[in-house]
């Protein structure tokens, strides 16, 4: 059995296992990496993109993305460094004298300390799927909202001190609208998602036609339209898997909402699917978009994350698994599950992703990872990866 088939038996089996209505996972090994698995590249689905429906679950069907959103945040915050257009230790309110927050100290946050969860930001607190704002000012005016208006920062932004949080993304999403020029989703298709030929990736998700791919937001009509374009079902039938948890008797049910509020854009809102974010992941890996200084700094470890020994970079994760540095990101939001991670000593990434809340997708990006790179090194890549233990109420 080669690589390819035993990624993809090792994905129906962990569909299955954990009792999940889809799962979906890209792995990429470029032809010069030192695996004996070199040149894999292959795409495993296993289960349902509706499990009501029973619709079986396709390569291209597209995901919510959520956090995973953040590492293009990153990339057009260091597109915009590299043009000179952004200083990344320079405070926030330089470029946006209207932020207040009800803290003195909000004013020495700079994008660096936002890109490391290192400014000491508190989180958001409600999302409200159950009431989207899809205009283009949904942003700014949750960044001057109460909310975030009088709030506290959990720390000095001096101290240096991890804890994660989205709502410094939606800040980094206006810095970038100010310093670019337009829009934020604007910016980032222009900059990011078409330079790289991702057709299937938005975040503006109600822009999403019955053909599946991406439309200008302007040409979705009004707010009424809009809002229609994220019912569960007209998201389903422009190709987007549909939302799914588990009821009180641990069956698989929907969500009631789609997660997206264009207000929480640049934490969360990328849709997108296996094929677009391999070639997101082969950039990352060649040195595309950034120079490699970029690269180098995206990448340096800034702070230790308490609760699992982690570091993080600029938007990166990073970590060790068997004598291997990686770097990536997870996303959880309502329905959705994602983990995307690269190990550019190897000229490898895996994307997993789950239509389910709670999916241990990140559990199952460890294990393909050992099925390429097992414990014992090299020498025994590609042999099966044993002894995992499912559960399905996961």
């Amino acid at each position: 059995m080669n690589c390819g088939e035993k990624i993809k038996e090792y994905i129906n089996r962990a569909a299955f296992g954990y009792d999940l209505p889809g799962l979906a996972a890209g792995v990429y090994v470029g032809a010069d990496s030192p695996l004996p698995c070199a040149g894999t590249d292959c795409e495993a689905v296993a289960g349902f993109m509706d499990f009501r429906e029973r619709i079986p679950l396709r390569a291209e069907h597209v995901f919510h993305m959520a956090s995973v959103s953040k590492l293009f945040v990153a990339t057009g915050a260091m597109l915009l460094a590299e043009r000179g257009l952004l200083d990344l230790e320079a405070p926030v309110c330089d470029s946006l004298p209207w932020f207040r927050m009800r803290d003195p100290r909000h004013r020495e946050i700079s994008a660096l300390q936002l890109l490391t969860h290192t400014a000491g930001m508190p989180d958001v607190a409600d999302y409200r799927w159950n009431a989207p704002e899809t205009d283009g000012g949904a942003l700014e005016r949750y960044l001057r909202s109460d909310e975030v208006r009088e709030a506290t920062l959990l720390w000095s932004p001096r101290e240096g001190r991890f804890c994660y949080s989205n709502l410094g993304y939606e800040l980094l999403g206006a810095l970038i609208a100010a310093r670019a020029g337009r829009g934020f989703e604007e910016f980032m298709r222009e900059s990011i998602l078409r330079p790289l030929g991702m057709e299937d990736s938005t975040f503006l998700t109600f822009s999403r036609t019955p053909e599946g791919r991406a439309m200008d937001a302007h040409a979705a009509g009004s707010a009424e339209v809009a809002r229609a374009a994220l019912s569960i079902d007209a998201l389903r039938d422009a190709g987007v898997c549909v939302p799914h948890g588990k009821d009180a008797d641990k069956r698989i049910v929907r969500e009631p909402f789609f997660p997206y509020n264009r207000a929480h854009g640049p934490s969360s809102t990328l849709t997108s699917n296996l094929r677009d974010m391999r070639r997101f992941g082969k950039a990352m890996l060649r040195g595309a978009l950034l120079d490699s200084a970029s690269h180098e700094k995206a990448r340096k470890a800034y702070a230790v994350v308490p609760n699992n020994g982690e570091r993080i970079g600029l938007a990166w994760f990073l970590r060790e698994q068997n004598g291997c540095e990686l770097c990536g990101h997870e996303g959880t939001d309502d329905g959705f599950r994602a983990s995307f991670w690269i190990c550019p000593e190897l000229d490898l990434q895996i994307t997993v992703v789950s239509n389910m809340s709670g999916a241990p997708v990140k559990k199952i990006n460890k294990r393909l990872f050992e099925l390429l790179v097992p414990p014992s090194g090299l020498a025994e890549a590609g042999k099966d990866a044993e002894g995992e233990t499912f559960s399905r109420n996961a």
